[in-house]
């Protein structure tokens, strides 16, 4: 195997520095160049691109050079591709991951991920968790973070002047009516009560919980897929959206805007509650500048409790790296995907750039005015080890936030995912704005659907 050798100075290095919290790849052979495409992960700007990609290569012994698009990353990733350039880490999504699979353009990681002393030992990344990443028997890419769950969000200072007790809203698709409802009467001019993201269906598996139901595919006993929320049994969830749309608590724009136009509008207190990542809680009050906390305290909440009496909440597809057939430094490349499990990784994809978003004083991390400013994120706010240590405060609203992970389970993805979610987002959109009674919706999603070999 390439890396056998490799391995053995890593395992060498892991068990030199266990006195450490975590593993570290510092003091590791020299690796080489690592060319990597990135998305979410990196600096804020190409100036700090630039201290990122430096102090990434420092962590793994190497030269790191990292390139991330301003915008449409999909679209220049794949043009770069067919361009025949090289690279030998990829930011992509899980349906990226299917579609470049079945092109047979990645590289197989399984015996690499069993092999590596980081990567293979349970207790950083849970050995389920490469299930997300693993087609017929194989995996496929490594995690850029620990992907946790979406929930509600709410304004509390909305709350507050609404005289609304958040500890006290029922947990029902009634309750969650009634606190729209107070919320909007306070809001003021140019504010709704609820907003959302319909085209990419973000997210709406809280309040599908009074159902029972849960968001991405499911198994009939005969092993067939079907689509939850595209059955009659979600009819009545649909309606509710459809009733908080016509009486004016809906942002009209949920059924157009993307979730960063629902974001600027949460941070700018023009929302009172959104669905969204458990980090995001916490992004939202740091983020939100002078606003936190008088205009802006943005706490979270279970959403609706399903027959069981439990919420029921996703946690979504991963962000993924992967190795493409054609790089030029695959063991580098797969070097770097252990370090980001690192405590030293974690820390830099997290809190940032020590020196620069941070600085180490007198053994403890005390933040700079820039490090503040990024909220504890470049591209994994809940960094990939589960054995990652936070040394800073956390943002405020995660701590609360990450008490409802419990809740939160992955959806059933494959393949057709993405298509499953135009076309229900489609229909719903038909419901939401009254086009279509809520079973005629529910009719059209599956007879599209079945039409398009989804289900």
């Amino acid at each position: 195997m390439r890396l056998g050798k490799r391995f053995s100075s890593i395992l060498l290095a892991f068990l030199m520095l266990s006195l450490l919290a975590l593993p570290s790849l510092a003091g590791a052979e020299d690796i080489g160049e690592v060319k990597i495409l990135t998305n979410v992960t990196g600096g804020k700007d190409d100036e700090e691109m630039l201290l990122f990609a430096e102090a990434f290569g420092k962590g793994i012994n190497g030269t790191v050079i990292m390139e991330k698009p301003a915008a449409n990353y999909g679209e220049v990733m794949m043009n770069k591709l067919n361009a025949g350039e090289q690279y030998d880490l990829l930011y992509v999504s899980l349906q990226q991951l299917y579609d470049m699979q079945v092109d047979g353009i990645l590289t197989d990681l399984t015996d690499w991920v069993k092999a590596s002393p980081i990567l293979g030992d349970p207790e950083v990344v849970p050995t389920e968790e490469w299930e997300q990443l693993t087609i017929d028997g194989r995996i496929w890419g490594g995690f850029n973070k620990t992907e946790v769950h979406k929930l509600p969000a709410v304004n509390k200072a909305v709350a507050d002047k609404a005289d609304v007790n958040l500890d006290e809203v029922e947990p029902t698709l009634d309750g969650y009516y009634e606190l729209f409802k107070k919320l909007q009467a306070v809001g003021g001019e140019g504010f709704y009560a609820f907003n959302t993201h319909i085209p990419g269906l973000h997210d709406l598996q809280p309040w599908f919980a009074a159902a029972d139901l849960k968001m991405g595919f499911a198994k009939n006993e005969d092993g067939s897929l079907y689509v939850p929320v595209a059955t009659e049994a979600a009819i009545p969830v649909w309606e509710w959206f459809a009733k908080l749309y016509a009486e004016g608590l809906m942002d009209p724009d949920a059924l157009i805007n993307t979730t960063g136009d629902m974001r600027n509008k949460m941070m700018a207190g023009s929302t009172g509650l959104v669905v969204d990542w458990a980090a995001w809680v916490g992004l939202y009050n740091v983020r939100s500048g002078d606003n936190y906390p008088e205009v802006v305290n943005v706490v979270p909440l279970g959403g609706v409790k399903n027959s069981k009496g439990d919420f029921m909440l996703s946690r979504g597809d991963p962000s993924i790296w992967v190795i493409p057939i054609n790089a030029k430094n695959p063991e580098g490349a797969f070097k770097a995907l252990e370090y980001m499990a690192t405590q030293e990784g974690g820390m830099l994809l997290s809190i940032g750039i020590e020196g620069h978003d941070y600085n180490m004083v007198d053994g403890k991390v005390v933040m700079t005015e820039v490090g503040l400013s990024h909220g504890n994120d470049h591209g994994a706010p809940v960094p990939t080890s589960r054995k990652f240590e936070f040394l800073v405060p956390l943002n405020p609203g995660f701590a609360e936030a990450m008490e409802f992970l419990p809740y939160g389970s992955l959806e059933l993805s494959n393949a057709n995912t993405a298509t499953y979610k135009e076309i229900v987002a489609k229909h719903a959109t038909e419901i939401i704005t009254g086009a279509k009674t809520a079973s005629e919706g529910v009719a059209a999603m599956q007879a599209e659907l079945k039409d398009r070999s989804v289900i």
